[in-house]
């Protein structure tokens, strides 16, 4: 299995698994579990009801079917209630943890609404079809033939993984007329990423509870799902300070950095905030401030995106593994840049006042797998930047010579190096690893 299937067969599997999710999206909204119950006693029924001379079965089938159809017409009734919906949501939420929140639900008719069923809705999860065709399952290989050609399991974790999370339909007290009702409701989050709400759909079950009559209220929301945070061994990089020339414009009021030395004539280009105003009003022109440069650490994370459709774990417990270091890496005295490739280099810099922690998790949320380019295109950024870089962390999905050039880079520039290697044949890995390799405590093998 290569992963890129057949485009006739997929686009036959992804038009019915389409309108099948859609279906049952439907069916959950409209009809509850009793009437699910209801609705496979009367085809069983029916199933064996054939001969009607020798089996009374025939009698439960009608049965049910008078049922059924009692409780279909009392769902035709009109439901417009007016309900007015407002989430209280969280500013993140954490991938493999409740997110919990509050639903403010107003009743803004004049009559008391009981029984009623909330389904929250989200945007919706289905990929496209060059996604379907073109992603590979986590593991699919090793699924049997069978389920290789239906794809089937490949469609529900690509729901999965946009949906982040299923909801469940969280039955509502009495509402008033006039009142305001907040009630709780959580869901374990699955992946990382934007979690987007459409609205709410109230549904009210018939006399007979076997289906609900719905009325959707538009009410769009998102919430940003990080990374997993997991504890992790505190690294020493042996990082020492660097000469960080104009270094000034990057660090915040720590060390040396607002050691004033000298005014001088101002120069195009200066900036505006370093202008000494007291003695540009006695001279008529303007003086500026003139700072000691900053010497201080700065470390690099470089995050390998470069994963196949083979290698979507080991891509996601990288990303988990960097988000960890980023936290036990954050303090007032260094910076810390996040360095990675998709279609173009992208680099983040936190710390030192050049931003805060939260914003590189918020990176690594939405931070995907680059199959456009490959590793090397990192290694001109670093090259260019190596002689201010006081240590990295290297965070690898495989290991080949581009990988190990990068490693080497950091060892000739004798910065402080941390080397992870995600993989899920930790021991193949080791192998491929030890040969050539100095100073190999500083690379380290970690399973999915």
């Amino acid at each position: 299995s290569t992963g890129v299937v057949k485009v006739k067969p997929a686009r036959i599997l992804f038009w019915f698994y389409s309108r099948f999710h859609r279906f049952r999206q439907w069916r959950t909204r409209h009809v509850s579990k009793a009437g699910v119950m209801v609705l496979t006693a009367f085809f069983v029924s029916l199933l064996f009801a054939g001969n009607i001379s020798k089996s009374l079965i025939y009698q439960a089938a009608v049965i049910f079917l008078l049922i059924l159809t009692t409780g279909a017409v009392g769902s035709l009734i009109p439901f417009r209630p007016l309900i007015r919906i407002k989430r209280d949501l969280p500013e993140y939420g954490s991938a493999q943890s409740q997110l919990v929140y509050e639903i403010e639900i107003e009743n803004e008719s004049d009559r008391i609404e009981k029984g009623l069923v909330l389904f929250e809705e989200i945007l919706d999860p289905r990929p496209s079809f060059e996604t379907f065709a073109a992603a590979k399952e986590p593991y699919e290989q090793r699924r049997n033939a069978w389920d290789r050609k239906t794809l089937y399991y490949r469609w529900l974790w690509l729901i999965q993984k946009k949906a982040k999370t299923s909801f469940r339909p969280v039955p509502l007290p009495d509402l008033i007329p006039g009142k305001k009702v907040k009630i709780k409701n959580s869901s374990l989050m699955q992946y990382r990423g934007y979690l987007g709400f459409h609205g709410v759909s109230i549904g009210r079950p018939d006399t007979l509870g076997l289906f609900y009559r719905v009325k959707f209220v538009e009410r769009p929301d998102k919430v940003l799902i990080l990374p997993k945070i997991d504890p992790v061994e505190p690294l020493d990089l042996k990082s020492s300070r660097h000469y960080h020339p104009g270094g000034i414009n990057l660090a915040s009021s720590i060390g040396n950095s607002d050691e004033f030395m000298a005014l001088r004539d101002y120069r195009p280009g200066d900036p505006m905030r370093n202008i000494h105003w007291k003695s540009a009003a006695k001279t008529s022109q303007l003086v500026i401030r003139e700072f000691e440069d900053e010497h201080f650490v700065r470390n690099a994370l470089i995050l390998d995106t470069f994963a196949d459709a083979d290698n979507e774990d080991a891509f996601e417990s990288a990303v988990r593994l960097a988000a960890s270091y980023v936290c036990q890496l954050q303090g007032p005295e260094a910076i810390l840049d996040l360095l990675f490739a998709g279609r173009q280099v992208f680099s983040f810099t936190t710390g030192r006042g050049t931003g805060q922690v939260g914003k590189m998790l918020e990176v690594l949320a939405c931070v995907e797998t680059s199959r456009h380019k490959s590793i090397r295109e990192l290694i001109p950024v670093l090259h260019r930047n190596m002689e201010q870089v006081s240590g990295g962390i290297c965070i690898f999905l495989d290991w080949d010579e581009d990988r190990k050039d990068i490693y080497e880079m950091f060892c000739h520039a004798d910065a402080g190096i941390q080397v992870f290697i995600v993989s899920d044949d930790p021991g193949a890995m080791k192998k491929k690893v030890a040969d050539g390799i100095d100073n190999p405590e500083r690379i380290q093998v970690v399973g999915v």
